[in-house]
């Protein structure tokens, strides 16, 4: 069960839990009921939240970041992992989440098919992109002055990932602000813990990563807040989008060579897995949503709470089982 997680995908094995996504799917395809044009009504608090985002700038320059002068040619002292000792773990989690960050046109390319001209959503893709930019530019400058990773691995990494373009895609406007919402939460915890697993002498690398969960915090926020908003509007419509998308999360990178492999490591080293999903992520972002609580729902919306809830009930004591495991206890009957 721990394996199938760490694809960063929230299918569980038991067969209780592939049911309830299954029903959650039935659920979405009868969507079409509430009548509400979500993306015209959702214009305004686009423009509100854009506007909060532009009010509070975060102006870093990527080549600020960087000591240059540390570099060192790689044809004259090829690499080698004495380079810069790090847990398995740790460095693949640097290798996955800069190749994620160079996926970034794919990305890009699945917002603007939900963002027509005219709307601010399509505004605020652009300056979404504008920063996500960066991030890859100053994680692979440090990576390559500080020698953490193995370049030649690295590029033919990118191009296998760039190759296949293997990204998310969400039906709806709903589907994606809240899908989005997940994965940009999920995305700053991952960078935060890798920074603190970096050694504490490189004040370089975890300054690095600190910006990027910094900008990514942002987006979330902004994320988080407009599906907040679309849950006022049409609750009914959110609320089955909701539980689609934490059935079958799935984060970006999973065309990554050898992704399975370097998900397990990250998950054992505490950096993301599926208690991070569970405690960082569905946790506060379900919990500002109080979905719990949404009143007006329709049958089908009702159904997909409960349904939801069950799905984080079962993660939930996976998560447990995991944990009774790794401290040697035995784990109670259910």
């Amino acid at each position: 069960m721990e394996l199938e997680f760490l694809r960063c995908t929230v299918t569980l094995e038991s067969v209780a839990l592939q049911r309830i996504t299954e029903r959650v799917q039935l659920a979405i395809k009868r969507l079409p009921s509430s009548g509400i044009d979500l993306l015209v009504e959702i214009a305004p608090d686009v423009e509100r939240l854009y506007n909060r985002h532009l009010e509070a700038p975060r102006l870093w320059f990527p080549h600020e970041q960087i000591d240059w002068g540390k570099g060192q040619k790689f044809s004259e002292r090829p690499w080698s992992e004495s380079d810069y000792p790090l847990a398995d773990g740790v460095r693949s989690s640097i290798y996955v989440n800069l190749l994620t960050e160079d996926n970034l046109p794919y990305y890009t390319n699945t917002l603007l098919n939900h963002a027509p001209k005219g709307h601010p959503i399509r505004d605020w893709n652009h300056q979404w992109t504008m920063e996500e930019n960066r991030h890859a530019m100053v994680m692979r400058d440090w990576v390559h002055i500080s020698r953490c990773i193995d370049p030649t691995l690295l590029e033919e990494g990118r191009r296998v990932q760039m190759g296949k373009g293997e990204v998310p895609e969400p039906d709806s406007i709903a589907d994606l602000i809240t899908y989005v919402s997940f994965q940009e939460r999920a995305t700053q915890i991952a960078h935060r813990n890798t920074g603190a697993k970096l050694p504490k002498d490189d004040k370089i690398g975890r300054n690095v990563l600190a910006l990027i969960a910094g900008d990514e915090t942002k987006h979330y926020l902004f994320y988080r807040d407009l599906a907040l908003a679309a849950f006022a509007i049409d609750p009914s419509t959110m609320m089955i989008a909701a539980a689609k998308q934490v059935s079958a999360f799935a984060m970006p990178g999973t065309g990554i060579p050898s992704f399975t492999r370097h998900a397990v490591r990250i998950a054992r080293e505490g950096i993301y897995g599926l208690g991070q999903f569970l405690k960082d992520v569905l946790d506060p972002v379900l919990g500002l949503w109080d979905v719990d609580h949404l009143a007006g729902l329709s049958a089908e919306a009702e159904k997909a709470r409960a349904e939801l809830a069950a799905f984080v009930a079962k993660i939930s004591e996976n998560v447990e089982r995991m944990a009774q495991k790794s401290a040697g206890a035995k784990p109670a009957l259910i």
